[in-house]
């Protein structure tokens, strides 16, 4: 699964910038984040054709980038994103991004980027969706 990052400087009309961008294209968005620090925002997508997303976006001017990342499929309880969070850190991987993505059956879904997926991904073992 691929995300799209977009880190701006936050302004009245900034969001609604940005979906047009991709409406007027007809791109499709699946999740959005958007958090503002300061005088800066960061939106993060995942949409259903990235590389039409992220054409859009450069095109109208927008600094876009497509960020790969690992779905981990983590029991639904206290500490399970720390137990994640530090297997990691103690193989000394960045954790890039992270966010939850649905629960459903005692399991929760998060998406996670790293420094390097390849090695998250085999650290992971099962957990790797």
């Amino acid at each position: 699964m691929e995300n799209i990052r977009v880190v701006v400087p936050n302004r009245p009309g900034l969001l609604a910038e940005l979906t047009e961008v991709l409406a007027t294209r007809g791109v499709d968005i699946a999740q959005i984040v958007v958090e503002t620090h300061d005088a800066g925002a960061v939106v993060r997508l995942e949409v259903h054709d990235e590389d039409a997303a992220l054409s859009a976006l450069t095109e109208a001017g927008y600094p876009a980038v497509c960020d790969d990342v690992l779905l981990a499929r983590i029991e639904d309880r206290p500490g399970s994103l720390a137990s994640l969070s530090r297997r990691l850190a103690d193989a000394n991987l960045n954790i890039r991004s992270l966010h939850h993505v649905r629960r459903e059956s005692g399991f929760a879904l998060v998406a996670v980027s790293t420094d390097d997926n390849v090695r998250a991904r085999d650290l992971l073992g099962e957990a790797a969706v």
